[in-house]
């Protein structure tokens, strides 16, 4: 290999790994930003809900959760959510 062709192919090598790297933080961000954050809320009469997105869920003690019953759910902290099946109604 001749000295410009040796240098050439350093340059495509440092070129592709730069290049690989700007992918890597182009993907991270997209990757976190599809999880929804999720609030936890606690009910007037103590039942404890979650809201993930537009899904709210009731949590019972041993942490499963389920759909939040349509209706009206008033919060301790005067939060209130509106609820048809299972998801926020605005």
């Amino acid at each position: 290999m001749n000295k410009l062709a040796l240098m050439l192919a350093a340059a495509g090598l440092i070129l592709g790994t730069s290049v690989a790297v700007k992918a890597e933080e182009h993907a991270a961000p997209a990757a976190a930003a599809e999880a929804p954050a999720a609030v936890e809320h606690e009910l007037a009469d103590g039942t404890k809900v979650v809201v993930e997105g537009d899904m709210v869920s009731v949590v019972a003690a041993d942490g499963t959760k389920t759909p939040a019953p349509d209706g009206e759910h008033k919060a301790k902290d005067g939060t209130v959510l509106n609820v048809k099946d299972g998801k926020l109604v605005k």
